[in-house]
């Protein structure tokens, strides 16, 4: 894995932990509440991971760099946010807008290192604990951080969210087999990328 799932790990943790951030700003916390959010969101999914593999203390416990990284995060957003002046309703689309575009890149991104870890744990499983360690990883700190918010969590509305980190993790694994690593790893992730674009666009919604 290496130097490739440690690229996708740090871009996961930098935007689920800004998606944590605009959430919390959105519900009105104080900055020591934001930061909690931050971190459920950024390390929550990670560390369900690794207790489900057997990796403990999960590794956000034993790095603190995953900590510091989600902590600088909330501290920069924080502060442009105060220093940003613009009307309610702008601020309002500009927090939508971002929200999403890092909650996609964080789904994206832990959908990749939760596969990674999966076929690292066990070689034999192709797709059975791949998909479902990318998934837990990618969605695990949204429901956290959702319930956190007091909102129902995302992943359990009528909508493209765990099933875009399921395809992503799908692909993942029929690429792996198919070509290299170096290749399954950045298709996957931009295929989590765009089906949420698409979903978030064209209002896909999941039957209820």
């Amino acid at each position: 894995m290496g130097v490739l799932w440690l690229v996708f790990d740090y871009l996961g943790t930098v935007a689920f932990a800004l998606s944590g951030v605009l959430v919390g700003m959105q519900r009105r916390m104080d900055i020591f509440g934001i930061s909690m959010l931050a971190l459920a969101t950024a390390v929550g999914g990670g560390m369900i991971r690794d207790t489900l593999v057997g990796n403990v203390p999960p590794a956000a416990l034993k790095n603190p760099v995953y900590i510091i990284i989600s902590l600088f995060t909330t501290i920069l957003v924080f502060i442009l946010s105060r220093t940003h002046n613009s009307s309610r309703t702008r601020r309002k689309k500009l927090w939508i807008r971002f929200y999403h575009l890092a909650d996609t890149f964080g789904l994206a991104s832990f959908t990749v290192t939760g596969a990674m870890v999966g076929l690292a744990a066990d070689p034999r499983s192709m797709f059975l604990l791949p998909m479902a360690l990318g998934m837990i990883t990618a969605c695990g700190g949204g429901i956290l951080r959702d319930i956190c918010a007091s909102r129902i969590p995302v992943v359990f509305r009528a909508d493209v969210y765990a099933s875009a980190s399921l395809a992503g993790a799908f692909v993942f694994c029929v690429l792996r087999v198919l070509s290299t690593l170096e290749w399954a790893a950045p298709i996957a992730f931009l295929t989590v990328v765009v089906l949420r674009i698409l979903a978030l666009t064209y209002r896909w919604r999941l039957p209820s």
